[in-house]
């Protein structure tokens, strides 16, 4: 059984972890970010993960499994029972659920203290206790203050198709928002020598609605008073690894670099469109890693002529 003393410094502890949060900027927005934070104002009471794969498995007649590996996409699942903060908080959530329903992107933290998400620098071998950042392209909604820490639990991945995903946990930290290192507990256990991020494991920069909960209320309340949220989440790869300096999508195109501009401290968003947000990142605008320059990357293009 526990003392009131270790007790009250389990609450203590709670008490100097970040809240969780949603970033995401409405669609359409005007000609600067219009960049919208949803403070929960407390701890969530239910956060987890699926992954789904597509995968095809050829059987021999001797036995032999080959295994042909798709599309993998984790599923993030979100719950908040009885909010702390009420109808005020509930009712602004119809604008999250209405973007989302709209097909567009938000990030999410389970601790605003620990939103940081950094992509890898070169290729790390497994069993290196050590991993290289770029600078994190996020910090225009998540701050440049959330840093890893010693003891701190990161995932490590690859993009979809055939994902490699891991976990680690960190010794020590050598990183800031403009890019360093970190000293792993454990060896790496897989290699990854294509484009990779490593973030805290329960920050996820770019997520968008599943198709199958489209209309689903995000929020529901009990007697008008009792509001409680819940809703899923996919990642969405294509744009989250748009952000990684060295990656190359499916239009051929890298687009790595950081998100946005900062947005107006008051008044409204102008109409029109320029500069990016989580969905709509401008491909011929770049800025510097920290201390490591990028150049701009052009589009590959195609000699000759079709017949």
């Amino acid at each position: 059984m526990q003392s009131s003393e270790s007790v009250a410094r389990t609450y203590l502890e709670a008490d100097k972890m970040g809240n969780a949060k949603f970033f995401f900027y409405p669609e359409p927005h005007g000609s600067q970010a219009h960049l919208v934070e949803l403070d929960i104002g407390e701890a969530l009471g239910e956060m987890f993960s699926d992954v789904e794969v597509d995968a095809v498995d050829a059987v021999s007649i001797n036995g032999s499994i080959q295994r042909s590996v798709g599309r993998m996409q984790e599923v993030v699942t979100i719950q908040r029972d009885r909010m702390l903060l009420g109808e005020d908080l509930a009712i602004r959530f119809y604008a999250l659920q209405n973007h989302l329903d709209r097909g567009f992107s938000c990030a999410f933290t389970a601790d605003h203290d620990k939103a940081y998400c950094f992509p890898l620098l070169g290729s790390h071998n497994a069993g290196t206790t050590k991993l290289k950042f770029y600078a994190n392209p996020f910090v225009a909604f998540a701050g440049s203050s959330p840093q890893p820490a010693a003891n701190d639990y990161m995932t490590v991945e690859t993009s979809s198709p055939n994902m490699i995903q891991e976990m680690i946990k960190v010794q020590s930290n050598n990183a800031s928002s403009a890019g360093g290192d970190i000293t792993l507990t454990n060896r790496l256990c897989f290699q990854y020598d294509k484009p990779a991020f490593a973030r805290h494991y329960r920050f996820y920069p770019v997520l968008k609605r599943p198709q199958s909960d489209i209309g689903q209320a995000i929020i529901t309340n009990e007697g008008g008073r009792l509001f409680s949220l819940s809703l899923r989440l996919i990642v969405d790869y294509e744009t989250l690894y748009a952000n990684h300096p060295l990656y190359t999508g499916e239009s051929g195109t890298s687009l790595g670099q950081g998100l946005v501009r900062e947005s107006p401290a008051s008044g409204e968003i102008a109409s029109g469109r320029s500069g990016g947000t989580l969905d709509g990142i401008p491909r011929r605008r770049r800025s510097g890693f920290g201390d490591i320059g990028l150049e701009e990357i052009e589009s590959p293009q195609i000699q000759g002529e079709f017949e």
